[in-house]
């Protein structure tokens, strides 16, 4: 059913040498099959499971499911059912139940809420969690969760499913257990192909076969009762002193030579046949030889037919799929007392913060507008417009780096889990501005306004300068996104956005400004010049705008232009993040 074929792997890495992940592995999988794939750190595993999850392209051989060559044609992602390492994936603020029905809400189209409940219970029966299926994912044990992530992992019924590290980093009671619920998966579909890749050498007898890889190369490929009888050891915790002892390269070549011979072997010894170990041999010498029965030929066997896959579940559209993790991601907001509490204190504070910062010379202001033109009255005046201005603009920033810099970084491994199960990337962004960009509205049309209400407002028309704080909010939040996209951690990612925001500041002009020529290159690129220098064109017109120009050495943008460009760097923030999030792929 499923069948690699000289599959090799090559990692490039700048100014360093090529790391090869994968050698020419071959080995092949027949269906209704659980394979464990056995090895150290370092050996390939995590790299074999990615190919065949899709995440990662082979670099060379070929990859056969069901006689379909991968490479030509994926496998639709209802197919596969992948089960990560990390816990980091799932969703803490959701129950159980609720990270279910998310997976079938992402993953299966064409099923009424009844039926997603119908099949959200059957799963949970079936790995054990139908007891705690109101709790919160938080609350889980390390054993409940990974249990969960199996249920994630077969919400579309696959036909291949794929395991990190399942087992790892448990009791031996849990163990046990685990590997159990493996392989009953694995007998509950009879086109089922389970495939887990493990460090730990225990519970191997639960296993179908064993495929033993190190340093990218297959060392062995049979029942877990051989592996002791072809390694020449006692006890299957000797397997990897045993494996250190000769390069991986020999152990490769090695099985490569004798593997015809041992598959033959395993046949054979089905019938009652004792597979015979070869003595210990010198270290440098040749590899263990197989002893088949004397004056007997194995035949080959005929190929069983194998069991018909059901279709796979059609995807959810793009819309359905948007639609519900705006929806989610609401839902965990309300959930995350730490996030709507900080993000409350940010929409409440931060206009009246402003407010209070502009009071102290708001008289300068109220008398420029009575029609007090005096220099004691006008230049005061006008520094408190550019200044107050810029402050709205900096804390615009400051709630793009707030709702953007995090968003994706701080939850890659659960958009690598729902985009091996065939979220579209497209939707994923859709779901994140569906979050993003009603707060950032909501944060800086509240700024503006508390503005302009506590002070008595600006010279010149206020609706343009609440539209430019706005869209100076909306672009910046999107560049953060768009940051947040390429960058693999959360932390990195909020480094870089302030790095952004304080560039912004900096180079929009409105300090000191830049010679003309010099502005021209600079401030195209810089998304906070055209929020400031916007809303101060609105002035044109009032009696600031001349001490303005004369403080500040700099163009300013019409307001139209600075509608217009500020649209564009949102554009080119959605469209950054949108590559961010298919280069993950």
């Amino acid at each position: 059913m499923l069948e690699l074929i000289s599959v090799s792997h090559i990692f490039t890495r700048p100014a360093k040498e090529a790391l090869t992940a994968l050698d020419h592995v071959s080995f092949s999988v027949p269906a209704g099959h659980l394979l464990a794939v056995i090895g150290s750190t370092g050996s390939g595993k995590s790299t074999l499971l990615h190919l065949l999850a899709g995440l990662q392209h082979p670099g060379g051989g070929t990859v056969l499911f069901r006689g379909k060559d991968l490479g030509q044609a994926a496998l639709h992602p209802n197919e596969i059912g992948y089960v990560p390492a990390s816990d980091h994936v799932l969703s803490e603020v959701l129950t159980v139940r609720e990270s279910v029905m998310s997976a079938l809400m992402l993953r299966v189209a064409g099923q009424t809420k009844d039926e997603r409940v119908d099949r959200a219970s059957h799963l949970l029966v079936g790995v054990g969690l139908e007891n705690v299926a109101s709790h919160r994912v938080s609350t889980l044990s390390p054993t409940q969760k990974r249990r969960l992530k199996l249920a994630l992992a077969l919400v579309s019924d696959p036909s291949l499913v794929i395991c990190d590290e399942f087992t790892d980093g448990l009791d031996a009671k849990s163990q046990s257990e685990m590997a159990a619920l493996l392989k009953f998966i694995t007998t509950d579909h009879p086109a089922r192909v389970v495939i887990h890749a493990t460090q730990m050498a225990a519970n191997l007898a639960a296993y179908d076969t064993v495929v033993i890889l190190h340093e990218g190369h297959v060392c062995f490929h049979g029942p877990s009762r051989a592996v002791t009888h072809y390694f020449s050891i006692q006890a299957i915790e000797e397997l990897y002193p045993r494996l250190a002892k000769r390069p991986a390269s020999r152990w490769g070549e090695s099985w490569m030579r004798h593997r015809d011979s041992y598959y033959a072997a395993f046949k054979l010894g089905s019938a009652g046949e004792s597979l015979k170990a070869p003595d210990e041999e010198e270290d440098g010498a040749d590899s263990q030889r197989i002893t088949l029965p004397a004056n007997e030929k194995p035949a080959a066997p005929e190929a069983p037919a194998e069991p018909p896959a059901p279709a796979a579940p059609p995807l959810p559209s793009l819309q359905a799929q948007a639609q519900h993790l705006i929806q989610r991601r609401w839902t965990i907001l309300r959930r995350n007392q730490r996030e709507w509490t900080s993000q409350l204190i940010l929409l409440v504070l931060a206009p009246v913060v402003a407010a209070l910062l502009l009071l102290p010379n708001d008289h300068y202001l109220s008398e420029v507008t009575s029609g007090d033109t005096s220099p004691a009255v006008l230049w005061p005046a006008a520094y408190t417009c550019a200044m107050g201005w810029l402050l709205q603009i900096l804390l615009a920033l400051v709630f793009g780096v707030r709702n953007g810099a995090r968003e994706i970084a701080g939850e890659r491994p659960l958009y690598r889990r729902e985009l091996a199960g065939g979220l579209r990337p497209t939707a994923y962004l859709l779901g994140k501005l569906g979050f993003i960009l009603p707060i950032v509205i909501l944060q800086t049309f509240l700024l503006g306004l508390t503005v302009e209400i506590l002070t008595g407002g600006l010279p010149g028309f206020a609706l343009p300068r609440l539209l430019l704080l706005c869209l100076t909010g909306i672009a910046f939040s999107s560049l953060c996104l768009a940051v947040s996209a390429h960058c693999r951690t959360a932390e990195r990612a909020h480094s870089q956005a302030w790095t952004l925001a304080f560039a912004n500041l900096f180079l929009c002009g409105a300090l000191l400004g830049f010679p003309r020529v010099l502005g021209s290159v600079l401030h195209p690129l810089v998304t906070a010049h055209y929020g400031w220098s916007g809303g101060i064109e609105t002035l044109k017109g009032t009696p600031l705008f001349e001490p303005l120009t004369l403080l500040v050495r700099t163009w300013f943008a019409t307001p139209t232009l600075a509608v217009i460009v500020l649209l564009i760097h949102f554009g080119i923030g959605v469209l950054l993040t949108l590559r961010g999030l298919r280069k993950t792929h």
